[in-house]
């Protein structure tokens, strides 16, 4: 009896330390012994660092200048070295002109240890604090926290003060670390009206309105009242980027405001927030933008004459992308609605996207086509709001083209492309089709061509053991357009097919097709592999080319859609011959495996015909698009991917 009191004594004393060290303080910012001692987070236990709390309080100033103020506040706990990196911190502060630009006051750092048992703070010194010129539009603040050591807790607060009433502060509750507690407190008076978008997959623990009267006073004894809101989110998992994925900023659990209209106090009402047709009327005076798109004396001359005299087709069309893919280059700019210079464009026959495609538009225009600007955004920049315009959502331009009843989406940026078709960045859902006649519209971007992966070899084995592989590994689609562009340095090209893998030995490459489009990209390749040989046996993988060497999805959770951009399917056939005197002793088993709701399916088949095996494996995605309820089921999907083409082995015996 005595000793199981003990035992259970041991038992609870030991619950309740576990509990006391998991207690980190997350109401306040205050560093507890507590904050300090523990060294791991049981919700994350790959966690260098993690917020204990975090606080943000945004409002309109109460008389003088009417900016924003912001405070904010936060504690972050350090867990190992690589948690470093978390305690330097960057606020960028954006600036119009001189005189008209967002400022910083008020910040304190400090790092906490636990020392001697007792707390010990290190201040940070106002010296160590620099700002430095970002860009044109950023001044970029910077400070590193000092006596860093894993288990350190470090704290900072600072006040922001913004005179763009049009850039209320978003608040960000996911980090790439996790948070405990965050929590965002606003006050907006009645005659500033925002439209404020909660975004992102997790839910909000505390979500309250009330009204703050008379938050705000005005010359003459007029006062406005608040909206109070208070948002706050626990427990939140850290964000982690991973392959297939569109911009984070999409995912990412946030409160986002933009401002619609505005009432002065005076009388006065401005609106922000435009419509479509307000947005159309803008942009098609724009000087960068809707004034470039009839400047056909400007391009009268850019063709030569055997194209430009052709008659209106498809082909003639076709030849008109295809002469300026190869003859103007897109110098990487990605500019829109800013400073286009189509006339130097042509001159320099090198340009930003906008000028790269203004060119195509109105030479295409010019020829009598029937085009249409669609301003669009790249996957890296986010999706584009629709409810209502945005204009600073769009960073990218593309042109359709109408031919009878078709539409043809064409970028002349590109030049691995087939007509038709545009670049993997542009994969972003959908771009607003600018008709400043009968008004702009949406419309989808979506892949036109089927994008596979056809591979077939051919592997015969000789008397001495060797293996003689003669293969062909074709790229259809958007596979063959990130190929022909790595090509752009053929040496390394073929260096980097040479130790794809270690064990053949390549005697020869030959590239078919590499200017052919839409034809797939092909390599030809001849090499030797050499199989284990183990007490008679011999041992090989049978795919010399896996399509992949490990699986892209190791979270443990994803918060977040896989988007793969296109749909695809991959494709290996083998032959494989051995000697008379040779016998297959074992060969892989047939596999069969599917996604839910048919999304996709793995099939590998083996058949042995006396001295000749024959291996046809295919992979096929329904969609380019799965929800992340997929997940699990895309993890295990392609585990079982790597596993047939990492460690299947054929093993054969020797003859005597």
């Amino acid at each position: 009896m005595i000793n199981k009191y003990v035992l259970v004594v041991h038992l609870l004393f030991f619950t309740l330390v576990s509990l006391a060290q998991e207690s980190y303080n997350s109401k306040n910012m205050v560093v507890s012994k507590a904050d300090l001692n523990r060294m791991v987070y049981s919700k994350d236990t790959t966690a260098n660092a993690l917020y204990l709390y975090e606080k943000g309080y945004s409002r309109i100033q109460d008389g003088g200048s009417y900016d924003i103020l912001t405070d904010y506040s936060a504690k972050i706990k350090i867990l190992t070295e690589q948690g470093y990196e978390k305690a330097t911190i960057e606020i960028p502060l954006y600036k119009k002109n001189k005189s008209s630009k967002e400022k910083i006051k008020n910040i304190v750092a400090h790092t906490y240890t636990y020392e001697n048992n007792q707390i010990k703070k290190v201040t940070l010194d106002k010296d160590q604090i620099f700002f430095n010129e970002y860009d044109e539009n950023h001044t970029l603040v910077t400070f590193t926290l000092p006596n860093l050591k894993p288990g350190c807790v470090i704290t900072y607060s600072y006040q922001t003060s913004s005179p763009f009433v049009w850039r209320f502060r978003e608040w960000e509750f996911q980090d790439d670390i996790p948070k405990i507690y965050s929590e965002y407190t606003t006050d907006i008076p009645g005659n500033y009206i925002y439209n404020t978008r909660i975004r992102g997959p997790l839910k909000l623990k505390t979500n309250e309105s009330s009204i703050k009267k008379g938050c705000i006073k005005v010359s003459g004894g007029g006062k406005a009242d608040c909206s109070h809101n208070v948002y706050a989110m626990e427990n939140i998992p850290a964000f982690i980027e991973e392959d297939y994925m569109t911009a984070k900023k999409n995912y990412f659990s946030k409160i986002a405001y933009e401002l619609s209209e505005f009432k002065g106090f005076d009388g006065s009402h401005k609106k922000y927030t435009k419509t479509w047709k307000d947005a159309d009327k803008e942009l098609k005076e724009d000087p960068n933008f809707g004034q470039l798109l009839k400047k056909n004396a400007l391009v009268k001359d850019v063709l030569p004459q055997e194209i430009s005299l052709l008659p209106n087709s498809l082909d003639k069309a076709k030849r008109i992308y295809h002469y300026l893919t190869k003859n103007y280059v897109f110098n990487g700019d990605l500019y829109v609605l800013r400073k286009v210079d189509l006339k130097n464009a042509i001159k320099t026959k090198s340009g930003n996207i906008s000028e790269i495609n203004l060119l195509l538009y109105n030479v295409l225009r010019q020829q009598g086509f029937s085009v249409q600007p669609v301003l669009s955004a790249t996957r890296n920049n986010g999706y584009i709001v629709k409810i209502h315009p945005v204009i600073s959502d769009f960073n990218y331009l593309l042109v359709q083209l109408n031919i009878d009843t078709t539409s043809y989406l064409l970028d002349a940026s590109i030049s691995t492309l087939p007509f038709g078709n545009v670049p993997f960045r542009c994969l972003n859902q959908y771009g607003r089709l600018m008709d400043f006649k009968n008004g702009s519209s949406w419309v989808d971007i979506k892949p036109k061509m089927r994008s596979y992966y056809y591979f077939k070899e051919k592997m015969i084995l000789q008397p001495d053991n060797q293996i003689l592989c003669d293969a062909i590994f074709a790229y259809g689609g958007y596979h063959g357009y990130f190929r022909r562009n790595q090509m752009a340095k053929k040496q390394k090209y073929i260096e980097r097919i040479k130790k794809v893998n270690p064990d053949i030995e390549i005697t020869k490459i030959d590239i078919k097709n590499q200017y052919d489009l839409p034809a797939p990209f092909v390599e030809e390749v001849l090499f030797t592999r050499y199989p284990d040989d183990i007490e008679d046996i011999l041992y090989i993988n049978p795919f010399s080319n896996p399509f992949f060497k490990e699986n892209p999805f190791k979270l443990n959770q994803r918060t977040y859609p896989i988007d793969f951009g296109y749909q695809d399917s991959y494709t290996y056939q083998i032959t494989f011959e051995i000697p008379e005197n040779y016998s297959f002793e074992d060969i892989p088993e047939d596999t069969s495996f599917g996604l839910p709701n048919n999304g996709g399916t793995l099939h590998l088949s083996t058949k042995a015909n006396n001295k000749v095996l024959t291996i046809n494996y295919r992979i096929s995605f329904s969609s380019d698009y799965y929800p992340k309820d997929y997940y699990e089921s895309l993890k295990i999907f392609f585990n079982k991917i790597v596993t047939i083409e990492n460690n299947s082995v054929i093993a054969i015996k020797k003859g005597l």
